[in-house]
């Protein structure tokens, strides 16, 4: 009840406020699981998922907010999952992979933080390799553009600028063996998967004529 109810508030929250719209959602997966990934520009990306994802969905998010009060109950009415970020979380990430083995899409940001420079993105995390891997599912690029400027980092409270997003085509990666020798391997999966989403928020910059 929780979920739903905070799924339509903000559905309707980002399509009317921020004008919001999505392109090309008919590149979503039809029915099972799937790792969403996603550029990290603000707080607002999570509620701008609402945009994309018709079906139930989940993400980590900083274990610190869980001691909030209210949005921590919040937090877990809509199932959400604490990750603890400074190193790895394997609490975390057997959580996301329990959310997609009963058919969960689970998004995640592979930048890892939203304070960065768009031009200069960091390296991307791998988790979501490993995670697609071990579900055997699809990762889907999907890039959020107007969000940094309707809420930047530091920001308490939003502009309401236009938000957009921008959906690629599910991409199946070659099942590699988690080890350590093929760390270089993963690591070259994961940036290679967010070339896709750079590239589909370069052709929604170009959509939305640079307006927003």
């Amino acid at each position: 009840m929780v979920y739903w109810t905070s799924y339509y508030i903000f559905k309707f929250i980002i399509k009317v406020f921020f004008r919001g719209k999505c392109y090309n959602q008919n590149n979503l997966p039809k029915k099972g699981p799937f790792v969403g990934i996603i550029n990290h520009n603000s707080l607002l990306d999570i509620p701008a998922m609402a945009l994309v994802v018709r079906q139930r969905a989940t993400t980590m998010v900083k274990h610190t907010l869980f001691e909030v009060p209210i949005l921590g109950w919040w937090l877990r009415k809509v199932h959400m999952f604490p990750i603890i970020r400074d190193g790895s979380d394997q609490e975390a990430f057997q959580k996301a992979l329990e959310f997609l083995k009963t058919g969960y899409v689970v998004y995640m940001a592979p930048e890892g933080t939203r304070k960065h420079n768009p031009a200069n993105p960091p390296r991307a995390r791998t988790g979501f390799v490993r995670l697609a891997q071990m579900a055997d599912c699809p990762v889907v690029p999907i890039a959020i553009r107007g969000t940094r400027k309707a809420l930047p980092p530091g920001a308490r409270f939003p502009r309401f600028v236009k938000v957009t997003a921008n959906v690629g085509k599910p991409i199946r990666l070659e099942k590699v063996e988690v080890d350590p020798k093929n760390r270089d391997i993963l690591q070259q999966q994961a940036t290679d998967a967010m070339q896709h989403v750079y590239r589909l928020l370069e052709d929604l910059a170009e959509m939305t004529n640079n307006k927003n």
